[in-house]
């Protein structure tokens, strides 16, 4: 089968020629037809800093987001036949760990994450592990199949709290940002302000709902919120930029009392200013990684399969495989929405 590897440490992915793998008694084989391009596959074609610390495997195909047809099962999988249309929970947890005995099973102590610790789905055919796989409809668009953990971890950030007339405020604008825009109207925030640099990406917020975008280039973050909200500010911050400033100037806007959902991965140790923006304030911190197995999942699929949300609608691009590498390129550049890669 065709598969793009990340092959060494050396920045790039090479298109190979490799074996079809094998599936153990508890995996499926699953035939891909769409896969997306994650920040994850970026830092993987650079290979910076962040594999270093998170133990990511070379050489190895990458890609997890990813939306296939089960073609072989395992002899002790249960829940899934050959025929079935699946996408991928990435999180591999051990079962057997106290997170994962306790309920959090996303943040498993001995987790692996496909396509970053074991093979991923930038081929034409890759593994999955039965307690990672999400069923679909049959009738579901592959490309919205491939969507569905990245769409999964914007549900997980407004899970957090309620959000019902609540206003919101989403920091960066990207694939991400954008599905959190779209879900917190869809779990009725009352208002969601959408905030960026990039004019394209507020342009596609506006697209997901949002009733304010801000650029804070030209624009004041704190100034505008507070005007917006009778003074009071915003009762959510939804952050995803991974950047300090944007981070401090979400706090500013942060009403007392609200709550904040943390998605951006900050390169370096952030300063915040503890007193005045969260003691002060009483505001509550949520770390999110990934999705919560399954109730991020089950909420995902019910508010697509409503028509409530329009994932699609932050789809941009598509790519064949063997052009991954132009769309890792397009992807980091910060001109496109969602790029999915078409497999099958």
């Amino acid at each position: 089968m065709k598969a793009i590897m990340k092959v060494n440490r050396s920045k790039g992915v090479v298109l190979k020629d490799i074996d079809v793998p094998k599936i153990k008694p508890d995996e499926m084989l699953v035939k891909v037809k769409s896969a997306a391009i994650c920040g994850t596959d970026i830092h993987l074609y650079h290979w910076n800093e962040w594999c270093e610390n998170v133990g990511a495997k070379n050489p190895m195909v990458i890609g997890h987001e990813y939306c296939g047809e089960v073609v072989e099962v395992g002899n002790l999988v249960k829940n899934f036949k050959v025929g079935d249309l699946v996408c991928a929970e990435t999180h591999i947890p051990c079962g057997i760990c106290f997170q994962c005995r306790t309920g959090n099973q996303h943040v498993c102590n001995n987790m692996k994450i496909i396509g970053v610790h074991t093979d991923g789905a930038f081929a034409e055919y890759t593994v999955l592990p039965e307690a990672c796989a999400w069923k679909l409809d049959e009738s579901t668009d592959p490309s919205i199949g491939a969507i569905y953990e990245p769409f999964g971890i914007a549900v997980h950030a407004l899970q957090a709290e309620q959000v019902a007339g609540v206003p919101v405020v989403v920091l960066g604008c990207g694939p991400i940002g954008c599905f959190a825009t779209e879900v917190a109207k869809a779990f009725g925030a009352s208002q969601v302000f959408a905030v960026d640099r990039n004019e394209p990406r507020l342009r596609m917020a506006r697209q997901m709902g949002a009733d304010y975008t801000i650029n804070t280039n030209t624009d004041n973050l704190e100034e505008i919120v507070l005007s917006k909200t009778n003074g009071l500010g915003a009762g959510a911050i939804i952050e995803l930029t991974g950047s300090e400033a944007a981070l401090n100037s979400g706090l500013k806007a942060l009403r007392k009392g609200g709550w904040v959902s943390l998605i951006g991965l900050h390169s370096k140790k952030t300063s915040l200013d503890l007193v005045n923006d969260v003691i002060y304030k009483e505001a509550r911190i949520y770390g999110i990684t990934g999705r919560h197995m399954y109730k991020s999942w089950y909420a995902a699929d019910e508010i697509i399969r409503s028509g409530m949300v329009t994932p699609e609608k932050v789809i941009t691009h598509h790519f064949k495989l063997e052009k991954v590498e132009e769309a890792i390129q397009l992807a980091q550049s910060g001109d496109a929405g969602k790029i999915i890669i078409d497999v099958d």
